[in-house]
């Protein structure tokens, strides 16, 4: 071990106890990875349990130039989470109260720890949402959501995690403790936010990926559970229909709670692991969610879009009839990463963003790229706002890894040359990073590091992710 990682570890032993602190082998071993394919062994981990922790964990590691890595759950997707460099890991899990819920002015005020699923379950009592709704959201933290950006599948709709954070508490890689937007105004003083809306800081942290500072507390919006609801399982004889039905289902001027395309082969893995009878002779499935606050409003709009999918042709709809009808069909959504095992035991999950009428001419081109290079793919898409997420199949990661990876490398190609992203909600992480050049000029990539230096001059936290 380095001795200014010695002396960090001595230095962080005389303010906490010891259990906050792991520096055993099989314990770190547990904080190696995330959920993409990358690893690295940290030095140590360090568990806080308030903004005073986190203030004095940075206030160290900045005194002895110690590099620092934020962590969640770890269902990081991009390697945003996997340590480097013998880095000390900053494992937020145990900063989880919710601080306070208000209904009148519906918002919620939340530690980083915090799960997607129960800050969603301690607002539904009040007939409230979290309307980001990741699939990992029963293990997925709140501060895992702003670090990312979530979405999920309601985005379409209700927008992504930017749109619902109201303010933030954040420590900066220095021990600077910062109050922004909405949470800054509960304490009174000096409304900075209303002469930095040309550069909202809250916005700016928000998908920064844990590279500007940690955020110890999030004030979310709340919204209103509708009280009606229509959700559709629509069979198609090929993907590149449900793709069409989805532009046109926009382009009618309906805007869905959820559009999701689910391809063959995710289907018969996804039947075979949660055995819920799905149709196993369609080419794609599409998942579509409408609310409202009338049935009667809702019924008209369902009308309208069952005359786009026979135009289109689709072959099946299924219409939910209960409210257990609707949850197994969202369990087949949220089981597809359980169920890839299914079909071969790795893989790699991009996460690329197209307009949305736009994701027909996607799926063709992720079809062609996988027959190009050998690679067996699954397609999943968060389809109403443009979001593709291709599962990249492999049974052998030496010999089928260059394949992989060059056909990873044409998709980002593909989406960029068709006017869209690198990634939607799982980061840019590691996995992205050499790629950032085909979205940005190099005058752009040096603005970003100039915003990453003002936040972090020392150059310590969460290195050589995201910029």
């Amino acid at each position: 071990m380095h001795s200014n990682v010695e002396l960090f570890l001595r230095a962080l032993r005389q303010h906490f106890r010891v259990d906050q602190i792991v520096v055993n082998n099989e314990a770190l071993y547990l904080y190696s990875y995330d959920s993409s394919p990358y690893s690295g062994q940290p030095a140590a981990v360090f568990f806080p349990e308030s903004t005073r922790d986190v203030a004095v964990f940075f206030t160290l590691a900045a005194k002895f130039k110690v590099e620092t890595l934020p962590r969640g759950a770890g269902t990081n997707l991009s390697g945003g989470t996997v340590p480097q460099r013998g880095q000390a890991v900053l494992c937020l899990t145990r900063m989880r109260r919710i601080l306070a819920v208000d209904w009148e002015r519906e918002y919620a005020v939340v530690e980083p720890g915090v799960t997607n699923l129960e800050l969603q379950k301690a607002v539904e009592a009040g007939g409230y949402m979290f309307a980001p709704d990741p699939a990992s959201m029963n293990v997925a933290t709140i501060g895992g959501n702003v670090a990312e950006n979530a979405g999920g599948m309601r985005c379409v709709k209700y927008g992504v995690t930017r749109d619902h954070v109201l303010g933030l508490e954040l420590v900066t890689p220095e021990g600077k403790v910062l109050r922004l937007g909405k949470l800054a105004q509960l304490d009174g003083g000096y409304a900075i936010n209303s002469w930095v809306n040309d550069a909202n800081l809250v916005d700016l942290i928000v998908g920064s990926e844990g590279t500007l500072g940690v955020v110890t507390q999030i004030m979310v919006k709340l919204v209103r559970k509708p009280v009606a609801c229509k959700t559709l399982l629509c069979s198609f004889n090929d993907l590149r229909q449900a793709g069409e039905a989805v532009s046109e289902i926009i382009k009618a001027g309906i805007v869905p709670t959820a559009m999701e395309i689910i391809d063959q082969k995710l289907t018969h893995a996804i039947d075979d692991f949660v055995g819920l009878g799905l149709p196993r002779d369609t080419r794609a499935l599409l998942l579509i969610e409408l609310d409202g606050w009338e049935e009667e409003d809702l019924n008209a709009q369902m009308d309208r879009v069952m005359l786009i999918l026979r135009s289109i042709g689709v072959t099946r709809v299924d219409v939910a009839t209960d409210s257990k009808e609707r949850e197994q069909i969202w369990l087949a959504r949220r089981s597809v990463n359980g169920a890839l095992g299914r079909i071969k035991p790795y893989y790699v999950v991009q996460d690329i963003t197209v307009p949305r009428h736009k994701v027909a001419a996607m799926i063709k081109k992720v079809e062609e790229i996988g027959q190009k290079h050998g690679v067996t793919i699954g397609l999943l898409a968060h389809a109403g706002d443009g979001n593709l997420h291709p599962h990249l199949l492999y049974s052998d990661r030496e010999r089928e890894m260059p394949q992989v990876e060059a056909a990873a490398e044409e998709i980002f190609k593909a989406a960029v040359e068709l006017g869209g992203t690198l990634s939607g909600e799982h980061g840019i992480g590691m996995e992205k990073r050499p790629y950032l050049k085909l979205v940005f000029k190099p005058a752009e990539l040096e603005f970003l590091k100039a915003i990453k230096e003002a936040f972090d001059p020392s150059w310590l936290l969460n290195l050589e992710k995201a910029i």
